[in-house]
């Protein structure tokens, strides 16, 4: 999955990684809240199902900074012509873990 997200719409690299783990697994198990993997990720980055409100809320914007996720069964390597700066990593914030209760959630009202 490589998907951006606005710049502010997260700032922890272990959040943006429960985020992706959430969509993955939902993909594994056809249960993806999107038709796709990017779509269902930003849906879960902004904490709703509706599509048009998680890319105003969380999409990136052409000319402004963005954050590019890229997530898959295995870590992946660095991808040649990109360069930037790592989101830091460390535990959950008490916000942090409520929106990743949320994108948790997003699964169980659609089944």
């Amino acid at each position: 999955m490589i998907q951006t997200a606005a710049r502010g719409s997260a700032t922890n690299e272990f959040f943006v990684e429960m985020l992706a783990a959430q969509t993955l697994q939902a993909s594994k198990s056809g249960s993806l809240l999107a038709k796709s993997p990017e779509m269902d990720f930003l849906l879960r980055l902004a904490g709703t199902t509706q599509i048009s409100r998680a890319i105003k809320e969380s999409g990136s914007v052409r000319g402004k900074a963005f954050i590019l996720v890229v997530a898959g069964p295995t870590r992946p390597g660095g991808i040649r012509g990109v360069s930037g700066v790592e989101l830091p990593r460390h535990g959950l914030s008490k916000s942090e873990l409520q929106r990743v209760e949320k994108g948790a959630l997003l699964s169980a009202q659609k089944a």
